[in-house]
């Protein structure tokens, strides 16, 4: 469970408005606290890659919207999404918001269902899907 404390808001930020959404987004939802509660991130997994490249230009046409990147990586089937706030450095509402986003396209593109093995993956530990395998 997220507490007000385990939340570094950008300065600016409302802690309290801040941190309802980033409860509601981890405790609620999918999406995890990183970077010593600087950013949240969270894995995305579809049926295919071309699901998962609509998900990722879909993701891309709104950061040039909102003027707001991620960090991300795409391996086949699965995109990891890190948002956090370089300058001022934390977590803002810029973060939440395009977390919900991302949230609301993954369900409009068909993202798969959390399998109860799932393991929260962190950037850099995700292995390549079924496309890789021989035979």
């Amino acid at each position: 469970m997220v507490e007000t404390k385990d939340i570094r808001p950008s300065e600016g930020e409302d802690p309290a408005t801040l941190a309802q959404e980033t409860i509601e987004l981890v405790d609620n939802g999918r999406w995890q606290l990183c970077n010593s509660g600087k950013g949240l991130e969270r894995q995305f997994k579809f049926k295919t890659f071309k699901a998962t490249w609509d998900f990722m230009n879909t993701v891309a046409a709104e950061c040039k919207t909102q003027k707001h990147h991620p960090e991300w990586t795409n391996v086949y089937n699965k995109t990891h999404i890190q948002w956090t706030t370089h300058n001022p450095e934390g977590l803002s509402s810029r973060d939440t918001r395009m977390a919900r986003f991302c949230d609301e396209v993954g369900t409009e593109k068909g993202e798969l269902p959390a399998e109860s093995g799932d393991v929260k993956v962190t950037k850099g530990e995700m292995v390549a899907g079924d496309c890789c395998k021989k035979g």
